[in-house]
């Protein structure tokens, strides 16, 4: 039986930024783990959530930074996703390769959970609130773990109370390998999907998939891959025009090799290819937003580097590192998820020498 573990809160701790980078505002730091989601609340609070001691994890924080609700598992497993009002806690994830359904109240106890089981296996699921108390959770394999067989996309629309109203599987047995990045609405009921697919032996390529609210897609588009090298769609973010901006990682050669890049690119409401930017050498785009100024920020994972572009072009606006010193090529520093705050500070979350890890970021 799961439960609450108050003395998980024993476990996180404050530190002082100042001797990595006057950017950090705030830290926090749990045990051994990775922190996969970040999100603002609407009370100016946040929370963050995603694998500690190898089991499923949720902290809530409130306005003042202090811890307002925290949840721990007993059962293996990961949370990648979450969702609250003053009512409770929604979060998402995966247990046993199955898709993780899981509600939380106000005190940290649970409600209910669910596990969805599919014909592949399942490593993370992201959440997107289509207002009413209703929910749709779009889980898949990593888009990492491209050297699975066969695997496909799992849709599940739910509420509040865990009642399951719609579940579909997409899959294509040509191409073998699809997963997907993080879901987003576009206020207008449309999902945005960004995916990464393998066809037998060919290298992963990079798409961005757009769906109607009844999960029919309307269109997909390839990111200009190059066949000879592996690229892969992992965050996507919307603007009120329709644009789309996505970004992921990409591979290029030099004269020692073959490199990773992280790119941005900026597609049409129709799916038409805009710009594409390549930006940092060995790195990965994890995540995407737009800020108040309608600025492209993406968050690079090693080092948890955010650039950020201007959306008609592309062109650089400016860096924000996270650390003073930290190298790419070796770090142990590493961004899953960002957000913003009410006061134009940036939310990360990732993992920090093999620990659940999140904090504040000015840009500055």
């Amino acid at each position: 039986m799961r439960k609450y573990i108050p003395f998980i809160l024993l476990i996180l701790a404050a530190a002082s930024c100042k001797k990595e980078s006057d950017n950090i505002v705030w830290q926090r730091t749990a045990g051994e783990g990775s922190a996969f989601f970040i999100g603002a609340t609407a009370d100016s609070g946040f929370i963050g959530c995603g694998r500690l001691s190898g089991n499923p994890y949720l902290v809530k924080f409130g306005s003042g930074r202090d811890i307002e609700l925290e949840y721990y598992s007993q059962e293996n497993g990961l949370f990648s996703s979450a969702w609250y009002d003053t009512s409770g806690i929604v979060a998402a994830g995966s247990k046993a390769g199955k898709m993780l359904l899981t509600r939380i109240d106000p005190s940290g106890t649970i409600l209910w959970d669910t596990t969805i089981t599919s014909d592949f296996y399942l490593d993370i699921t992201s959440l997107v609130y289509e207002g009413n108390g209703s929910f749709l959770a779009v889980g898949s394999a990593s888009p990492d773990s491209a050297d699975v067989i066969y695997t496909g996309i799992l849709f599940v629309r739910f509420d509040t109370a865990g009642q399951i109203s719609y579940t579909m599987e997409t899959t294509d047995f040509e191409t073998g390998f699809t997963a997907a990045g993080k879901a987003i609405e576009d206020g207008s009921g449309n999902i945005y999907l960004p995916l990464t697919r393998k066809s037998g032996s060919l290298k992963p390529k990079a798409a961005i998939a757009k769906y109607n609210r009844n999960i029919q897609k309307l269109w997909e588009t390839d990111l200009y891959n190059n066949t000879g090298f592996r690229a892969g769609c992992y965050a996507a973010t919307t603007d009120a025009a329709g644009n789309v901006f996505v970004t992921g990682v990409t591979e290029a050669s030099n004269m020692s090799g073959t490199l990773t890049n992280s790119y941005v690119a900026s597609v049409s409401r129709l799916g038409e290819v805009q710009w594409k930017k390549y930006l940092e050498n060995s790195n990965t785009g994890s995540s995407i937003i737009l800020n108040g100024s309608g600025n492209v920020l993406m968050l690079n994972k090693n080092c948890f580097i955010l650039r950020i572009l201007n959306s008609a072009d592309g062109s650089d606006d400016g860096i924000a590192r996270m650390f003073a010193e930290c190298d790419s090529y070796t770090t142990d520093a590493f961004g899953l998820d960002m957000d913003l705050r009410h006061d134009g500070t940036v939310l990360v979350a990732g993992t920090k020498a093999g620990n659940f890890w999140i904090a504040i970021k000015s840009v500055q």
